[in-house]
């Protein structure tokens, strides 16, 4: 009767031993889902003011454009520019050629 006795008790202290290796477990899954929904959280704040920034910013496909244009219309008037410059240049040593 008595091994019967301490069977039981062995059995009824695993038992909770088990219960409480597994409330162990499922604590720590909770706390690693809660940890996970806050960083999502974050994530979506920080998305959110990056998207205000994005817009505050105005498009900036926009402002590429703007600076290609800008840079072609340089180009183009510095092209333009250069040409009569360098026939003043031309004439001017053509005429000291001329004279010398």
């Amino acid at each position: 009767m008595v091994y019967r006795f301490c069977a039981a008790l062995v059995l009824v202290v695993l038992v909770s031993l088990a219960g409480t290796a597994l409330e162990k477990e499922t604590l720590a899954l909770r706390r690693e889902v809660t940890r996970q929904v806050y960083r999502r959280q974050v994530l979506e704040s920080r998305l959110a003011n990056l998207a205000m920034e994005v817009q505050r910013s105005g498009a900036p496909v926009r402002h590429v454009e703007t600076a290609n244009r800008l840079r072609l219309e340089a180009v183009e008037a510095a092209a333009v520019a250069k040409p009569k410059s360098s026939k003043k240049s031309r004439s001017k040593n053509e005429s000291g050629k001329r004279s010398g």
